[in-house]
């Protein structure tokens, strides 16, 4: 298993091989592909694809927790693994409510391999037993890199925002309301239920949001000593309603820092869910209070989250946008449909999709606002062109169509289709997923 060597036919990057990775064919010959037999096949590829950075069997045993064998796929060379793909079965809240949707993780080719057209194979031959199987209609994925799902038709539904509020920039623009609530500091399996009952009050919130069973929250709150980076262990803030009900919750760690001889310790925190506005701005001061902090940052939170609007200094947390979770229809009139619109729509949408040729042809896509839409495939002149990545920008109501429209990527063939369309698929609060799989 950890030889994963080159072919000793194909030299990387010359020849067949990388024409046909590059070019978009199926994979060069001498690799078979299958479903996995378990997690520990993926071990050897990931070890190497990500720099030689093995996991730890702590990590190991949590994500082998969430692993789906009949959902994953390997290629192989020689009978040994050089490619991953995990699949999961996921429910994801979207643009009307919960849906099940296709997680894909863990795409990975060892250095030999690469620029063989593996990864292609592996995407495509998933996105095709979905699609056979009538499996889940929108397929989701995290990316280590932006560019690289694009031109497998998997477009950015929603984006993430850091913030790195500085002591100097703390102060709120209104008075915060305590209201009864109490706070209290505890580890993150102290507050298991507490954690599990904000965050499934606020699952409907947000399109992008992720069912959490019992194992996904193990993920959700994971925390080995490797990936502390010099930082304490993880701690859970929990805010509590005047009856004992858990209202908000964070997720945090300190690490220790000093600056002229006084404390500047770094506070990060990993995410913040909360059922009401107070109990939000509540855990939030309480963050921003945190006795020994210096500057308060938090990696990933929604791009429209609240603490921009609470703050009375946004400028100073420096915020930073950043892609986050990438979406693509699998089944294009069962993925549209998956969903509700926020305003009325009638319109033909005319669809490149080279991954998924299924997916191409006119559609006609009618829908009135919170209720049911249909799909259909039509003759009638098409009223937009844009390819499976643009739709896959929309699906969660996070991308815009008008912008991608000025970008060159959508083409408005009837006048005023595209702001109207655009209206119907935009979503209010923008989507976000701070799940990793």
């Amino acid at each position: 298993m950890a030889d994963v060597g080159a072919p000793k036919d194909v030299r990387p990057g010359t020849g067949t091989a990388a024409r046909t990775g590059a070019g978009g064919g199926r994979a060069a010959a001498g690799y078979t592909f299958r479903t996995a037999a378990e997690w520990a096949e993926f071990g050897a590829v990931l070890d190497l694809a990500y720099g030689g950075h093995p996991h730890s069997p702590a990590h190991s045993a949590v994500v082998g927790a969430l692993f789906e064998p009949k959902r994953s796929l390997v290629a192989c060379y020689g009978g040994r693994p050089c490619a991953t793909l995990a699949g999961y079965a996921l429910e994801m809240t979207l643009p009307g409510g919960p849906a099940p949707v296709a997680g894909i993780g863990y795409v990975a080719v060892a250095p030999p391999h690469r620029r063989r057209g593996l990864m292609r194979e592996l995407l495509r031959k998933a996105l095709t037993a979905l699609h056979e199987e009538r499996a889940e209609p929108v397929a989701v994925l995290h990316s280590t890199e932006p560019g690289i799902y694009g031109r497998f038709g998997f477009g950015l539904a929603s984006q993430a925002v850091e913030v790195s509020v500085p002591p100097e920039a703390r102060a709120f623009a209104g008075e915060v309301v305590a209201a009864g609530l109490t706070l209290d500091v505890v580890s993150p399996d102290e507050a298991h239920a507490a954690v599990a009952d904000v965050y499934r009050a606020c699952l409907s919130q947000r399109p992008g949001l992720l069912r959490r069973d019992a194992a996904w929250q193990r993920r959700a709150v994971e925390d080995e000593p490797a990936g502390r980076h010099g930082a304490g262990r993880l701690l859970c803030m929990v805010v509590s309603g005047p009856g004992g009900d858990a209202r908000a919750y964070a997720l945090y760690r300190l690490r220790p820092a000093w600056e002229r001889s006084r404390p500047r310790y770094a506070l990060s925190v990993r995410e913040v869910f909360a059922c009401d506005p107070a109990a939000y701005a509540f855990v939030w001061r309480s963050l921003l209070d945190t006795d020994l902090a210096g500057a308060v940052t938090a990696a990933c939170c929604p791009v429209d989250d609240p603490l921009l609007a609470l703050l009375d200094d946004p400028r100073s947390a420096a915020p930073t946008v950043r892609d986050q979770l990438y979406a693509r229809a699998v089944d294009l009139d069962r993925a549209l449909t998956a969903r509700t619109y926020s305003a009325p729509v009638d319109v033909v949408l005319e669809v490149r999709d080279v991954m998924c040729p299924w997916n191409e042809g006119r559609w006609r896509l009618c829908a009135e606002p919170g209720g049911g839409a249909v799909c259909v495939r039509t003759g009638a002149a098409a009223d937009l062109a844009l390819g499976a990545r643009d739709v896959g920008a929309v699906l969660l109501g996070g991308g815009s169509l008008a912008q991608l429209a000025l970008a060159g990527r959508v083409a408005e063939l009837r006048p005023g289709a595209l702001r109207a369309a655009s209206a119907a698929f935009r979503h209010d609060p923008a989507p976000y997923c701070p799940t990793a799989f």
